[in-house]
This record gives structure tokens, C-alpha cells and sequence, in this order.
């Protein structure tokens, strides 16, 4: 027998008792699981999905990890979000639990205050740093580096949690527990932009992010249709899957116009047909007035945004013939009731709060955060601490005790706890990342990176109306659209040559003599 068969059967010898150990350990876990959740199928799968996921966090490329974990979050159901209104449950929802919610919440152990996408995160950011120590060149090769900017605002953005939550815990009456909430709600942007960074390679990864968004979306707009014919009845159940999927369905419905405008293939157009009607489907299903002022407040970006061609022409053209129609349309929808016009009722709905209950509840608590925010221009409360109401809203906090610590309206939110400085510092890496898209636009020649630089437009419209209109800080659903994004046009921005970096020069130049 040569030597190397002699170590190879040696090392066997020694892997075999630790195999044999960990195998033996997830069935023990497993069998706990299942005593533990009366045998629910998904908290009884959720070890040796554990153990998948750590299995192919050590040995995948990040940004596969980074791809697969995006994807379940967006697609999986999240408690928090009150899914279909609490009147129906998939049977991947205790998975979804697990997966993005507190794990105590379904685990009776109180020490267990993080979710398992914290565990997943921290688990690839430890992977990563593991990589780089050992130099291995797993993440590295075809690496595209960000646009420092970017980079410089997501730490900013970490130093200013930090600095609010501080200033708030200072002051007198501050609420711990409370101001955890709003932490978590802000801290998990800038960390994900950079994980992101550290994984996506650059342009070349767009078409997989975008695959991965648009396969979600019709996931969740084929389930909003299916819960909805279940429960047809808007009184009984007003959401058929979750707010935040508003934020889903307009971005991928853009995704799929921005590459058949960029792209007018056949492909292109094919997909086209087959996705649209399904995603304005589970629109329509989910009944969320948001997602269509998504679509208005995008739209127009996009058109500003893009150089004046022959079919932007026709476009509005087509538009200016429409516009009698679509007043007429709106003229008669406006008191109407029925379906057809339910664009319409969300236009409406926003416009008129004396029309809208849910309308009226913001417009008041806006008032309030705006007193708020005059009272507090410079540093805000710092977070611990709720906006003052002015106006004495309906007690709900037995159903969301969070509601003054955190508002339906992100933005003002903001501005509120943190101040003109903080929420600047805050919110920094939003307008940035529009202006790298845009200019990575204007440079790119590659249809893939002008796709890319418009969708990422798209997303942050979208992400920017959805966190005014409603609750959109530190959703899954922002979090893994908006996260990539911005990594996105980072890198892009370097390689369209949007943001050249400076060029390093040798050491012992000439240069480096003065």
C-alpha cells in the first residue's frame, strides 16, 4: 500500500468518530426540536436546515450564501408582518419564524433573542474574515472594489446609531428596551451594504440579484392570489400576505419594464407577458394602496432619468392622447367601488384622510412628529424615547406598544429621534446610492449595467415612499432589496468608470521624492 493510501485511510480513521459525533448531535437537536414543538414539520427541519446552511456557508463563494439567504428572506413568511392577517399559515411558516423573527418566540428559551437570519449573518461575516486572515481567494477573484463614498457613509451611518442611541439613553426618561427596537430598525442597513460589498463581485452578478428579486415576487404575488381567493373578503383579511411585499411587487414589476425597455428582445418580451399580469395580480390580491404610489412616484423618475429616444417620444405621445381617458377614468372611479377602479380608491385613500381612517390616523401622527421635530430640530430625542403627542391618538399599544417609538412614517421618524444631523447621517447612503446609479447610467455603454443602474433607481424610489408611507425601516423586505442595490452601484460606479478610483502609484516613484 503506497503512503498516500495509508493517510488518506488515516485520516478517515480520524474524520469518521467526528462525523459519526455530528451526525449523532443533529439527531439529538432534531428530536428536541420535535418534543419541543408538539412535532411541527418546520421547527423539526429547522437542525438540518441549520446544518445545511452552516455547510454551505464554510464551502460557497459569499456572494451565493448572500444570494440564497436574500432569497428566503424575501419569500418566506415573516410573524411580525401579520401574514394574511393571521387568518392563514403556509407550511413553511414556522421556517420563516425561525428564519426572521426572534428565535424565543417560537423556542421557549429566553436567552435566545436573536433570529436566525442574526446567526446567518454573523455566521458569513464570520466566514468572510476567516477567508481574508487565511488569504484564501474564494471571495477575491473578480473582485470589483466599491466606491469609497459609499463605504464611507455606511460607517458614518454605524457611528451615528451609535452617537443617537447614546444621546438618547443621556437623557432623562429614556426607554431601553424601546430604544433596542429603533436600533434594530437602523443598524442593519450599513452592516449589509457591506457584506454585500464583500461579496457581490460587481456588474456581473446583477442578472443573478435580479433573477432572484423577480422569482420572489411572483412567489409572493401566486401566494397573495391563492390567500385572497381563500378569504375574498377585504373586511375579513385587508392584506393577503404582508405590507413590505408592496415594496416587492412594484420593484420587480419595474425590473421586468426597465429590461424590456433596455432590451427589447423576444426573451424579453416573452417574460414580460407572463410576469406582468401575475405580479398585478398579486398586487391587486395583496390590496395595499402603497404599492400603486410606488409605481406613480417611480415611473416618472425613470422617464426623467433616461436621455430622450424615438420611443420615449412615442411614450409620451401615447400618454398625452391617454390623458383625457385617464382623467375620465379617475372622474369616475372616484366614488366608485368597484375593482376595476381600485388604483383609483389608493389614490384616493392617500389624498382624501377624511375618506380614509388609516389616512387620517398618519396625518394626525404626522402632525405630531412634526412637533416633535420643531421641538428637537438639531439632535432629535435620541432614540429611548417616543415623539410627544400633541394629539392624543387612539391607545393602541396593547396591539404595537412600539407605535410612538415607531412611526408609519420612517422619515419623519427619523428626523424626529435623530435630528437634521443625525438623520443625515443616517440616511446618507440613500441619496448617494441614486447618484451613483444615475451617473453609472449615464457611463454605461453594457444594456446589463444600465438595467442594473435603473432598477437600483427603482429600489430606492420605492424604498424612499414605502419608508414615508409606512412602516419601512428594517424589513427583510428593504433589507435584502435596498442592501444589494447600494453595493451595487457602488461597484458599478467603479466599473463604468462613473467614480474612478485614484491610481496608486509605486512606492519610490519619482512622486514620492518631494
Amino acid at each position: 500500500m503506497s503512503r498516500r493510501a495509508q493517510s488518506s485511510d488515516a485520516a478517515a480513521a480520524r474524520t469518521d468518530p467526528l462525523v459519526l459525533a455530528l451526525v449523532g448531535a443533529l439527531g439529538l437537536l432534531t428530536l428536541a426540536f420535535v418534543i419541543a414543538g408538539n412535532g411541527d414539520i418546520g421547527l423539526a427541519i429547522a437542525p438540518l436546515a441549520l446544518a445545511l446552511v452552516v455547510l454551505g456557508a464554510v464551502r460557497a463563494p459569499l456572494r451565493h450564501s448572500l444570494l440564497v439567504l436574500g432569497f428566503l428572506c424575501l419569500t418566506l413568511e415573516c410573524p411580525s408582518d401579520v401574514p394574511a392577517s393571521g387568518k392563514w399559515r403556509s407550511p413553511l411558516y414556522t421556517v420563516g419564524a425561525l428564519l426572521l423573527n426572534h428565535l424565543n418566540v417560537t423556542i421557549p428559551v429566553k436567552a435566545l433573542f436573536f433570529s436566525g437570519g442574526d446567526v446567518a449573518l454573523v455566521l458569513l461575516a464570520a466566514t468572510w474574515i476567516v477567508r481574508r486572515l487565511t488569504r484564501s481567494q474564494i471571495d477575491v477573484r473578480g473582485q470589483v472594489p466599491p466606491a469609497p463614498p459609499m463605504r464611507s457613509a455606511a460607517l458614518l451611518c454605524l457611528v451615528a446609531v451609535f452617537v443617537v442611541w447614546g444621546y438618547g439613553l443621556l437623557r432623562e426618561g429614556a426607554d431601553v428596551r424601546f430604544s433596542l427596537w429603533q436600533v434594530n430598525r437602523v443598524i442593519y442597513m450599513p452592516c449589509l451594504f457591506l457584506l454585500y460589498c464583500a461579496g457581490i463581485r460587481g456588474p456581473e452578478d446583477s442578472r443573478a440579484l435580479g433573477i432572484a428579486l423577480l422569482v420572489a415576487a411572483l412567489v409572493r404575488a401566486l401566494l397573495a392570489a391563492y390567500v385572497r381567493h381563500l378569504f375574498p373578503n377585504l373586511d375579513e383579511v385587508p392584506h393577503a400576505t404582508s405590507h413590505a411585499d408592496s415594496m416587492l411587487f412594484a420593484e420587480a414589476l419595474l425590473l421586468v419594464v426597465v429590461v424590456f425597455v433596455e432590451r427589447p428582445t423576444r426573451r424579453n418580451l416573452l417574460v414580460a407577458l407572463l410576469a406582468l399580469p401575475v405580479l398585478t395580480w398579486g398586487m391587486i390580491a395583496n390590496n395595499r394602496r402603497l404599492v400603486w404610489i410606488e409605481l406613480l412616484t417611480a415611473l416618472p423618475v425613470l422617464y426623467l432619468v433616461t436621455p430622450s429616444t424615438p420611443a420615449k417620444k412615442r411614450i409620451a405621445r401615447a400618454l398625452a392622447v391617454a390623458l383625457p381617458l385617464l382623467t375620465l377614468y379617475v372622474a369616475v372611479g372616484w366614488n366608485s367601488s368597484s375593482r376595476p377602479f381600485q388604483p383609483v380608491h389608493a389614490i384616493r385613500s392617500v389624498m382624501d384622510s377624511a375618506n380614509d381612517r388609516s389616512t387620517l390616523w398618519r396625518d394626525l401622527e404626522n402632525y405630531d412628529l412634526y412637533y416633535t421635530i420643531k421641538k428637537n430640530p438639531v439632535l432629535g430625542t435620541g432614540f429611548g424615547h417616543g415623539y410627544i403627542e400633541l394629539i392624543r391618538l387612539p391607545d393602541i399599544s396593547r396591539a404595537f406598544e412600539l407605535y410612538r417609538f415607531s412611526p408609519h412614517n420612517s422619515i419623519l421618524g427619523l428626523l424626529a429621534f435623530a435630528g437634521f444631523f443625525g438623520f443625515a447621517a443616517l440616511w446618507l447612503m440613500i441619496p448617494l446610492g441614486v447618484f451613483f446609479a444615475v451617473r453609472s447610467y449615464r457611463f454605461s455603454t453594457d444594456p446589463r449595467d444600465r438595467v442594473a443602474a435603473l432598477v437600483s433607481v427603482c429600489i430606492f424610489v420605492a424604498y424612499v415612499v414605502h419608508c414615508y408611507g409606512d412602516l419601512g425601516l428594517g424589513t427583510a423586505t428593504s433589507l435584502f432589496t435596498v442592501a444589494p442595490a447600494l453595493a451595487l452601484v457602488a461597484k458599478l460606479a467603479v466599473a463604468t468608470g462613473a467614480w474612478p478610483l485614484p491610481s496608486r502609484r509605486p512606492v519610490g516613484s519619482p512622486a514620492d521624492a518631494h
